[in-house]
């Protein structure tokens, strides 16, 4: 059954850049993390960790802004993840960036699941504007399956300006070879305060991409939490009809009941043993 996921209670937000990313993405400009909650050193980590956990969270995004590299300055903060992991049987989802071999395997014993952006194609490239090459993302996303945490969940943004079918089509192919735990969708949402604000998102283009993810995935297909609004209930409930995902972040509310849809307090990225943890009663 598909099921629906959503950001309450039991799971966090956490920037360990606060507001700041190197990058400032054209379809971004660090508005989303500016929201995220501020701990941007080992000691205020745990100390957010701990007092979310008293108030009730048990998983915990950590994410923030990349530097020029494309890369989240994660490492420092693996010691007490792991440590918190072990003394309160939290769970850690990161968005990683590019990091290099070394730290991804440091990330196995501190790390649940990865939110990784594959930006391969040759829109999403040119708009984080990394000084690496595009290439590493594939490098990237190999090291991460062989030698990193159990749970790889590559994210791929469609209604990116320039991409082409063919762009898209080679990177849905290569991700999905990889044979990772789940595939993401995300949707380019034109953002206000950003240059994107403008730009539009064809429905039919982006429903050809999904189409695409889940026959190469068999089903193991998410739709992320990055979409725009005006396009949301159409694109869920044509998710859902054709049988195209495994799992929705957010999913419209009409939608949701419409469908009944099973809901979690999580990222849709939690991995299946621990759905039952997350589970949350909504009304249909």
């Amino acid at each position: 059954m598909i099921k629906g996921f959503t950001t309450r209670q039991l799971f966090a937000t956490l920037s360990i850049t606060g507001g700041h990313c190197s990058l400032n993405c054209f379809y971004c400009g660090s508005k989303y993390i500016a929201s995220m909650t501020e701990a941007m050193t080992p000691e205020s980590f745990e100390k957010a960790v701990r007092r979310m956990y008293r108030d009730g969270a048990r998983g915990f995004l950590v994410s923030g802004g990349f530097d020029a590299q494309g890369r989240l300055p994660l490492a420092r903060y693996l010691s007490v993840m792991k440590a918190l992991k072990r003394e309160l049987g939290v769970i850690f989802n990161v968005h990683p960036g590019l990091l290099d071999r070394y730290t991804i395997t440091l990330m196995r014993d501190a790390v649940d699941m990865v939110d990784y952006e594959f930006a391969y194609t040759k829109a999403a490239f040119s708009a984080k504007g990394v000084r690496a090459e595009r290439e590493d993302y594939i490098r990237v996303l190999e090291y991460l399956i062989e030698e990193g945490p159990e749970y790889i969940v590559p994210h791929i943004i469609t209604g990116m300006p320039g991409d082409s079918k063919e762009d898209l089509k080679e990177a849905i192919t290569l991700a999905s070879s990889l044979k990772p735990y789940l595939l993401n969708f995300l949707v380019l949402v034109p953002t206000p305060g950003t240059p994107s604000f403008k730009l539009s998102v064809n429905f039919d283009e982006v429903l050809e991409d999904i189409t695409l993810g889940s026959k190469l995935m068999a089903g193991k297909v998410s739709l992320g939490c990055m979409r725009p609004y005006h396009l949301k209930e159409k694109l869920d409930r044509a998710v859902i009809e054709r049988n195209l995902v495994d799992r929705i972040a957010n999913p419209h509310h009409k939608v949701q009941r419409e469908f009944r849809l099973p809901m979690y307090d999580a990222c849709c990225s939690l991995p299946e043993k621990y759905l039952e943890g997350f589970k949350i009663e909504v009304d249909n």
